[in-house]
């Protein structure tokens, strides 16, 4: 996300930080309504107990050896202004293992907790305050860790406070 313009909406802005490659599976694409995309958003809504319209479409994200993404928070601050609200909940998916690196480092929940990738693993941490979904949690800044051998494929499910499927339809995310 880069500068705010005049319209309201944010610029695009080249990351230094990020390396990996990402795509977004979303109803554009056909990819938000594919079968296994619904299961998958179903299983996740179930067991966070938020409806699936709350969430954004899939990131699916690529990591090549020696790809990584630095130290950063998933909380995008103006988004509380928004119809949808700030995210609240990451659900991360590893979608394969990986021979060496690639974990994800949570520092600041506990020092050197490093989570490695495995197929069909899952993280779920919060991007908010319990008693204020509105703030920022800063102890789940986090990172993906350079990819040593192999690749590494996920997918982030993120979950905004309120309904982001209609907001995103007419525009307004």
């Amino acid at each position: 996300v880069g500068t705010k313009m005049a319209d309201g909406s944010y610029s695009a802005k080249e990351s230094t930080t990020r390396t990996s490659e990402n795509a977004w599976c979303s109803a554009k694409t056909g990819c938000r309504n594919d079968d296994i995309a619904t299961r998958v958003r179903d299983r996740i809504s179930k067991l966070v107990q938020i409806q699936s319209r709350n969430f954004e479409d899939f990131q699916m994200l690529k990591y090549d050896e020696w790809q990584f993404y630095a130290l950063h928070h998933d909380y995008i601050p103006h988004q509380v202004d928004r119809a949808s609200g700030p995210r609240i909940l990451t659900f991360f998916l590893y979608l394969s293992d990986v021979e060496e690196g690639g974990g994800t480092g949570l520092n600041r929940i506990n020092e050197g907790l490093v989570v490695n990738p495995k197929k069909g693993k899952a993280l779920l941490w919060p991007s908010v305050l319990n008693y204020d979904p509105t703030v920022k949690d800063g102890r789940t800044t986090h990172e993906a860790i350079a990819v040593e051998k192999g690749t590494k494929f996920a997918a982030n499910a993120w979950i905004h406070l309120y309904d982001n499927a209609e907001t995103q339809k007419r525009g307004c995310t």
